[in-house]
């Protein structure tokens, strides 16, 4: 019972946030818990009880709304039906059903969702809300004024568009992406723009057609609209860059333009317009990504542009271009700093807009390149679709600034000198290729961080400093990419060839980008990120390496924990304490499965599989590791998500030979303490920091042991091991009622 009674506190929390009185005390309640107002609205429901009644008014004669709870990921299907019942019986017009991760909101007359303007409703809301599709007798309320006051303001418009053209049957995410950006083009291109300085004839601007219904609609928008834009803005006739709609649902078409036709897009600051547009884009790639390409973060954008500190003059390189966001970001850092010298004549604006910035995408998104560019500003869009790396430039720019495809096949082998068929050795040649040879050439690459360290790339790096190509290093936090990739990145700034030597590389590392490094990256209110401390005159560095430690390292490795170790005062490294283990598993002791969905991390390989055991174990595991009493062991191919188990057994037991395993050697330190270090939030974001591979992130025992840990007694060390073995027994225990609960739960 417990868990349920958490659900509908968190309700009752959400209720009062939005002002519902649910105090039973009081006389002027309007949210009751398992009855109704009246005995008459009892009688209705017999021995039946909702779970939460609430009433809009103090003289309604019924509940408008009924509030159905469950647990997590229980049948919502039956919980509907059973609200419904509840609803019909008691004349309710809205049910919700809540289980703490989602809420349905849904109208009873004709049991479909609750819908505002188009998108579902799925918060809890005040009662003014609930009036307004009360007041209708309607479940679909539709707001003419849409105000914008933040970019989930904005991504509910564009949601509510991808929602449509779904719906038309436009299912692959591509096509529905270029066809919301042919959409918000139109738009954008008809509004009072003085950054764009072609002549937009009237007659093909938003208001011209907006007003326009069915085939008409569409015709005009295909046959006129987009042939006369590709006639100005593609004067290159090059690749097509306005393509015909390709919906036919002409009703959805017409409530998309009547969406769009209610905001002022340049009137949003660009900031919200751009992520919301972003946002998109993320839609498409997080589950369509073929090309290696990683959605850059805007702030990280932000920050290489200020890092760059590009002038007007100089020429600017993204040979990853994707959609153009590090180009629009430098295109604006230029345009406003000649606006606040008072430079930017109409001659000066000219030459920024045809000289300025150049990008290069394989992919189509190279035509969503050139409209952002053109709603920038940027008239010109020297922006080419096409395989980069078949097409080297020679000491052509000033600076690049990009994020290489991650782990990309490699299509140019002959025409690079390390003749290597790695796509991140051929893009980062590419780069250096691309800088002339100015004492103030510059280049600021994002790239996995296995660039640093990988052996296959050994020849890559020996190249950076042989040539004195390398500056400085910036480690990015792991997670920055994510939802695409957990593949830590850094950022490689590099100089020009033939430029003055380089004697040591600073070596930053940011551990705090100012959001959440989890999947969804929520921003962290009201904290300072590294980001916005760092010192932009590109001469800060929280360390320094001399390159000849890097050229005496046999791998010529950029990992920072190569050459010195962070290690906060009472702390000790792991390396003065731990030995691996090597032991065969001679005797056949049991085999056992480390996983993180365990908090100790050992589970019985029969227990955890099931049938499924002999499927997925050797015939024979002999030639298994043995994990010794209170030795570890982990996954180094998953050690990075918590994959590791300590063995807490009175006897042996073998795991699979591809694990690490080792002891505590160290009789001052407890082995329950350290498996505890590394099993904390600090512990498993060390092992992020030192896991490297070009797909899944590795970690070697010997990079373990960089880590350092607390260097406490071991009277401490045991008050933090009783701790945590009271939780876990706590845990057990309430496990295994709540798994008795779920058998025994027969609440109608």
């Amino acid at each position: 019972m417990a868990l349920e009674r958490d659900i509908e506190n968190l309700l009752e929390q959400q209720l009062l946030k939005n002002g519902w009185e649910i105090n039973f005390q009081n006389k002027n309640k309007d949210v009751y818990h398992q009855k109704t107002r009246t005995e008459e609205e009892n009688l209705k429901l017999g021995a039946l009880k909702p779970d939460f009644c609430l009433y809009i008014n103090k003289t309604s004669s019924y509940p408008e709304i009924i509030i159905e709870t469950k647990k997590p990921n229980m049948n919502l299907a039956k919980t509907k039906e059973q609200a419904l019942n509840y609803a019909k019986l008691l004349g309710s017009k809205i049910i919700v059903l809540f289980d703490g991760l989602q809420t349905k909101s849904y109208w009873v007359e004709n049991e479909e969702n609750l819908l505002l303007n188009g998108l579902e409703v799925n918060t809890i809301k005040d009662k003014e809300f609930y009036k307004k599709f009360i007041s209708l007798n309607l479940n679909n309320y539709q707001d003419n004024n849409i105000i914008i006051n933040s970019k989930e303001d904005l991504i509910n418009v564009f949601a509510f568009t991808n929602q449509k053209l779904r719906k038309a049957g436009i299912t692959k995410g591509m096509e529905r992406f270029f066809e919301f950006s042919n959409l918000l083009f139109l738009k954008l291109i008809s509004e009072e723009n003085e950054i764009i300085s072609e002549s937009i004839p009237e007659y093909i601007k938003w208001e011209s057609y907006k007003n326009k219904t069915g085939d008409e609609l569409l015709n005009y928008i295909n046959d006129i609209v987009i042939d006369k834009l590709e006639t100005i803005f593609n004067k290159q006739n090059e690749e097509t860059l306005f393509t015909k709609l390709i919906i036919q649902d002409t009703l959805a078409l017409k409530q998309i333009i009547d969406k769009l036709d209610k905001l002022n897009l340049s009137g949003i600051k660009t900031d919200i317009k751009g992520d919301a547009f972003e946002y998109f884009i993320q839609q498409y790639n997080t589950s369509n990504n073929d090309l290696g390409e990683y959605f850059t973060p805007r702030h990280i954008v932000n920050f290489l542009v200020q890092l760059a500190n590009p002038k007007y003059g100089e020429k600017i390189y993204d040979p990853f271009c994707g959609t153009g966001g590090i180009l629009i970001s430098a295109f604006n850092h230029i345009r406003d700093s000649l606006i606040e010298q008072g430079y930017l004549t109409d001659k000066v604006l000219k030459d920024l807009k045809e000289n300025t910035v150049y990008g290069s995408e394989i992919s189509s998104n190279a035509r969503i390149a050139k409209m952002n560019m053109i709603l920038t500003g940027d008239g010109h869009s020297n922006i080419k679709q096409q395989d980069t790396l078949l097409h080297p430039k020679k000491e052509d720019f000033d600076i690049i600034i990009t994020n290489i495809p991650f782990n990309l096949e490699g299509t140019a082998t002959s025409l690079y000198s390390l003749l290597n068929d790695n796509g991140n050795s051929q893009s980062i040649q590419h780069i250096i290729d691309s800088l002339n040879k100015k004492a103030t050439a510059r280049a600021y690459i994002i790239v996995p961080e296995s660039i640093l360290n990988n052996k296959e790339l050994k020849s890559l790096r020996k190249y950076l400093i042989d040539n004195n190509l390398l500056k400085q290093i910036i480690s990015l936090p792991s997670g920055v990419f994510l939802p695409y990739t957990e593949a830590k990145a850094s950022v490689l700034v590099l100089q020009g060839l033939n430029n003055k030597a380089v004697d040591t590389i600073k070596y930053t590392r940011i551990k705090n980008d100012g959001f959440t490094l989890t999947q969804r990256r929520r921003k962290i209110i009201n904290q300072v990120n590294d980001l916005e401390e760092y010192n932009f005159d590109n001469s800060y560095a929280t360390y320094e390496i001399k390159t000849d430690e890097i050229i005496n390292n046999d791998n010529y490795s950029f990992i920072w924990f190569k050459y010195f170790n962070e290690i906060p005062k009472n702390y000790i490294l792991l390396k003065d304490l731990l030995e691996e283990e090597r032991v065969k598993n001679s005797d056949l002791y049991e085999t056992v499965t480390i996983t993180k969905h365990d908090f100790y991390g050992i589970i019985s390989g029969e227990a955890y599989w099931g049938d499924s055991f002999m499927s997925v174990t050797s015939e024979t595991n002999q030639d298994y590791k043995v994990v010794n009493k209170k030795s570890i062991a982990y996954n180094p191919s998953r050690a990075n998500t918590g994959s590791l188990g300590i063995n807490l057994t009175n006897k042996p037991v073998a795991v699979s030979k591809m694990y690490v395993t080792f002891k505590v050697i160290n009789d001052d330190f407890l082995p329950e303490y350290i498996y505890l270090c590394l099993k904390s939030q600090e512990g498993i974001q060390n092992i992020k920091d030192r896991s490297f591979g070009s797909v899944r992130q590795s970690l070697r025992f010997d990079d373990l042991c960089t880590i350092s840990i607390p260097n406490i007694s071991k009277i401490e060390q045991q008050k933090i091991i009783d701790r945590a073995n009271k939780k876990y027994k706590q845990y057990i225990k309430y496990k295994k009622e709540l798994n008795l609960f779920d058998m025994s739960d027969n609440k109608s």
